[in-house]
């Protein structure tokens, strides 16, 4: 690694907070403005209750020790102990990170995530970033030196990844994400002008996703259905194209449906050959829901603090109707959200080789017949029972009592037919018979509202 880079990679590590995570009291920066908006959360404080804090709880220990090997350093090993699968990885070469200065067509940025933490993995630097849900904060970042000669130590970011990833408004009212854009390319179809990137979730058209990312797999267009296109593997525009910008154009003909992505940059630097399309379309359904379940959680703070302070409402029913109809205009996209009421059909099939797949569908939970809400179906939708697993995540989990507790009544709703938002309508009668049971079975607490009996295990 050159001086230069690793000037570069200090620097920005010493710019996100130079304290210790064990350490962290307080935040500066964009965090700040979330402790002036939202006092109840303590966003700049301590944060506790994330994959990465228990993670390096263990390395304080001793009980983890991370085993190092040369090119990837820690990232095998950090992977493995966080519980994400190396086929999850997807590859970003659009300049969106704190490293842009290397990352390219040819050193694309590598992304592995489960279902509520991100590593990314950038070439020519030690600078190993990280996103994570907190139950209490929402989404929070971290960086990690990947240097054999220096101890494995989270650093919180004190503010500098929210310049960005702040959903909603950047003058106010804005909440901590994780972001998934699709840049301008250069190609006719994208009308849309230089550097006005759009961010990418359920409800957005294939066609429009996945500028500056590689994709590998296959989408086939279906039966009397026109072929499937999208910005994947395409040349970014620029003002400057360099001769990384010429080899994409060379193999635009053959760029739709890739079993690897080799052709395009040395994928032998990286732990797989594959930016699976699977793993694109998974994480961009699950960064909207994690959004919308952090944004309930920052505007029911703020909602049950006007008007004075008391004690906290445990149900619903101690909420006054005012503060109860503000409750359901913040939760309703959600719900909306978790039923994928506004998700884009899938007009093809889409296939890929890369075991992401086959992966993410064994992790269950599944109900007495097998069934699980991570069975995939990969065509007209991404999941065979339309309700989201993130009903399984500890952020969906922990919202305060009352709030989860009108979501969890308008699931019930919906999924027997009473819905009154038209939710229910777009589902068929076997999809929410199949879904009642698997959630009798995996969450107990929904049998009863269900009148459905859980699965004895």
């Amino acid at each position: 690694m050159s001086s230069k880079v690793w000037v570069v990679a200090v620097g920005m590590l010493l710019a996100l907070t130079g304290v210790a995570f064990a350490d962290t009291d307080r935040l500066v920066a964009n965090a700040m403005r979330y402790d002036l908006e939202y006092p109840g959360i303590g966003y700049s404080g301590p944060a506790r209750d994330n994959r990465i804090w228990r993670f390096q709880q263990k390395l304080n220990s001793g009980e983890l020790k991370l085993q190092w090997e040369p090119h990837f350093g820690y990232l095998r090993s950090v992977l493995k102990a966080l519980e994400i699968d190396p086929s999850s990885q997807i590859m970003v070469f659009s300049k969106t990170s704190l490293q842009t200065s290397v990352i390219n067509e040819q050193t694309p940025r590598a992304i592995y995530f489960n279902d509520d933490t991100y590593v990314g993995f950038v070439l020519n630097t030690d600078l190993m970033e990280f996103a994570s849900v907190d139950a209490k904060l929402g989404i929070v970042y971290f960086g990690m030196i990947n240097r054999q000669d220096t101890p494995p130590q989270m650093e919180r970011d004190g503010g500098r990844c929210l310049t960005c990833h702040d959903t909603y408004s950047m003058m106010g009212g804005g909440v901590p994400r994780v972001m998934i854009m699709s840049a301008p390319v250069d190609d006719a179809a994208d009308t849309r002008t230089f550097g006005s990137a759009s961010e990418v979730d359920d409800r957005t058209p294939i066609a429009e996703r996945w500028g500056g990312w590689y994709v590998s797999g296959w989408y086939q267009a279906g039966r009397n259905s026109p072929p499937v296109t999208h910005f994947g593997n395409l040349p970014l525009r620029t003002e400057n194209p360099g001769p990384q910008s010429d080899r994409l154009r060379e193999l635009i003909p053959g760029r739709d449906n890739l079993g690897s992505v080799s052709a395009y940059y040395d994928t032998s630097l990286y732990l797989t050959d594959k930016s699976d399309v699977v793993a694109l379309l998974v994480s961009e359904h699950q960064t909207f829901v994690q959004n919308l379940i952090t944004r309930v959680l920052y505007k029911v703070s703020t909602i049950m603090s006007q008007g004075g302070s008391g004690p906290a409402p445990r149900a619903w029913s101690d909420i006054e109707p005012r503060r109860q109809a503000a409750l359901k205009q913040v939760s309703e996209p959600l719900i909306r959200a978790l039923f994928f009421a506004d998700a884009v059909p899938l007009t093809g099939q889409v296939i890929t080789s890369s075991g992401y797949t086959e992966r993410f569908a064994q992790r269950g939970p599944k109900d007495s017949e097998g069934r699980s809400l991570r069975d995939l179906k990969l065509e007209k939708r991404l999941f065979k029972y339309p309700l989201s697993y993130m009903v399984y995540t500890e952020s969906f989990n922990t919202l305060p009592s009352f709030v989860r507790e009108y979501i969890d009544a308008r699931i019930v709703e919906v999924v027997l037919g009473r819905d009154p938002s038209g939710i229910a309508a777009k589902l068929a009668p076997e999809d929410r018979a199949a879904i009642g049971q698997i959630l009798a079975d995996t969450l107990p607490r929904f049998a009863a509202p269900l009148g459905l009996k859980t699965a004895k295990r």
